[in-house]
């Protein structure tokens, strides 16, 4: 099989350079997606579909082994430059839901740079501990043990508010009146004139 490799902000992209991606090209490609994926450096690959014309279900299912192995290297694997046939057969097959697809490569750099971009600065700001702050913090709290925790003046309040919450809902049981059952419907016609 025929295929470039080139690298570009931390994205590795793999060109497919035949006509037809069949039975005869999944074994070499699976091996090309090893090799990049097994570099530390090459977890996130772009493969450019821009060459590829037409694609059989071997390649759909290389498709989706590269996704596949590139979600357990906790990399992305994302497919541009679709032929329409191809986007139809993975719409078919709802692996266009699955898989990461765009128009083109620069559409895939303008999404993935500010996330790069966060990234890098995340990376410089972790390596400040915060948590050596918290430890300090931690040693100079003073435990409070249970025992002085208890109040008898509250215990007495409390005591004092559920006797009259008791006492208060006694009177109101009795001078409740019985709901008046009401007729529904029209009124009765009187015989008086």
């Amino acid at each position: 099989m025929r295929c470039s490799v080139t690298n570009r902000k931390e994205l590795t992209i793999l060109k497919i350079e035949e006509d037809v991606f069949d039975f005869r090209h999944g074994g070499s490609f699976r091996e090309s997606i090893q090799n990049l994926i097994s570099k530390e450096n090459s977890k996130n690959l772009i493969i450019d579909f821009s060459h590829v014309k037409a694609i059989d279900s071997n390649g759909i299912s290389s498709m989706l082994m590269t996704h596949q192995m590139a979600n357990e290297s906790h990399g992305l694997a994302i497919f541009v430059s679709l032929c329409q046939q191809i986007k139809d057969l993975l719409k078919l097959t709802n692996l266009d839901k699955q898989l990461y697809i765009f128009a083109s490569i620069n559409e895939v750099m303008t999404l993935i740079e500010p996330a790069m971009k966060s990234k890098r600065c995340g990376k410089a700001k972790a390596q400040h501990p915060t948590y050596e702050i918290i430890d300090e913090l931690c040693e100079d709290l003073d435990i409070i043990p249970v025992t002085d925790l208890h109040d008898e003046t509250l215990d007495e309040e409390i005591a004092v508010t559920d006797e009259t919450d008791e006492g208060a809902a006694e009177p109101q049981a009795s001078t409740e009146k019985e709901p008046v059952s009401k007729k529904r419907g029209r009124p009765k016609k009187s015989d008086e004139p």
